[in-house]
């Protein structure tokens, strides 16, 4: 999934309006996406418009109780995956940037 901040908001300096994101997963039907600091945080979905849509097929898709949407690939799917990544334990840290850079390899 690719995405696009609809326009600049003050309220999130670390995002670029001429800027795409690739999704790396759904929170509670929040997007996470690397900011332009480099930080994977959750931004609400309605901040962007989906260039590219498509949900990539290892997701592992999950609804809440309230019908909103979890969707990860299962290496970032643990609970309490990222708690753990940004406490910086190795082994969260290594499996999360070991799928963005191969993620990125592939949009390439």
């Amino acid at each position: 999934m690719v995405v696009k901040l609809k326009s600049e908001n003050p309220n999130y300096p670390d995002l670029s309006d001429d800027q795409q994101y690739f999704v790396l997963g759904i929170e509670a039907d929040e997007y996470r996406i690397l900011n332009d600091l480099g930080k994977p945080y959750l931004y609400d979905s309605t901040l962007f418009d989906a260039l590219e849509s498509t949900q990539p097929g290892d997701w592992i898709t999950e609804f809440g109780e309230d019908g909103e949407r979890y969707s990860y690939p299962a290496p970032l799917n643990d609970p309490g995956f990222f708690e753990d990544f940004f406490d910086h334990e190795p082994a969260q840290v290594s499996i999360f940037w070991h799928l963005v850079n191969q993620r990125l390899a592939q949009a390439t």
